[in-house]
């Protein structure tokens, strides 16, 4: 089976409070919470995870002032591209922060679930604040619904919960199948505080429309990963390579 490596791009980070990402737990917890996008090392084409959003756009679209670590183009050129250059970029879920450049990849074909697609177009009051219809327009949409390869070796896993069309991007490697968890969590919300561990082995994504499916996405993304990819975590910052 053709195995890849996947190369963590971070554009930016901003200050949370830690109980946003894990759902009723670490209150008055600050962390940093960075924004990344992900090239897939290896395949045939060119394919990203996500575009991600840069700080100038954090503060734009949601008034969060952020931390500049590099822009869109300055992070492609990291691994030897532009943005013209890629073929594809799956889309996690359809989220400001997760789809902000995706307009700049004008080549690309753009995979997202027809769940969240419907949804990022007509988003319930409690998660609207987090889409933008405007970073939508002119997209070349490939929508799918379900399980389904992109590559060998590259599957994409159902996810909802956090939104409703959320997917995880599962990649072959040599150490082991490395999951991008696609839903927006950290290393805690896999590791809770042991004295709820026992009845509570993942925590929820603080951001949902549905606690219930969050939950159930973490714990059967968990039991998949031989490498989890927390989507925000903060220590892949720096890591040039996934294994």
């Amino acid at each position: 089976m053709k195995t890849y490596r996947i190369r963590p791009l971070p554009l930016a980070s901003f200050e949370m409070d830690m109980s946003v990402l894990t759902y009723r737990f670490n209150y008055g917890r600050k962390i940093q919470l960075p924004i990344y996008c992900w090239y897939i090392e290896g395949a045939d084409k060119h394919i990203l995870v996500d575009t991600g959003a840069e700080a100038n756009q954090a503060l734009q679209y949601r008034g969060f002032p952020a931390k500049e670590i590099a822009s869109f183009e300055d992070a492609l050129a990291s691994v030897g591209l532009k943005p013209e250059d890629i073929d594809v970029v799956i889309q996690t879920h359809l989220q400001w922060d997760h789809c902000a450049n995706t307009s700049k990849c004008k080549n690309a074909k753009v995979i997202a679930t027809e769940d969240e697609l419907r949804f990022a177009l007509s988003p319930h009051p409690i998660l609207a604040p987090t889409y933008r219809r405007d970073l939508l327009r002119d997209l070349d949409f490939l929508l799918v619904k379900g399980q389904c390869e992109v590559a060998p070796g590259i599957e994409l896993l159902p996810a909802p919960g956090h939104t409703p069309g959320t997917q995880a991007v599962a990649i072959n490697t040599d150490k082991g199948r490395a999951i991008i968890t696609g839903f927006c969590c950290i290393k805690e919300n896999f590791e809770p505080p042991e004295e709820v561990r026992e009845i509570m082995p993942v925590l929820a994504p603080g951001i949902h429309l549905n606690a219930v499916e969050g939950f159930e996405s973490a714990l059967r993304i968990k039991g998949l990963a031989d490498i989890l990819v927390p989507i925000h975590d903060l220590s892949l910052v720096g890591v040039e390579a996934i294994p």
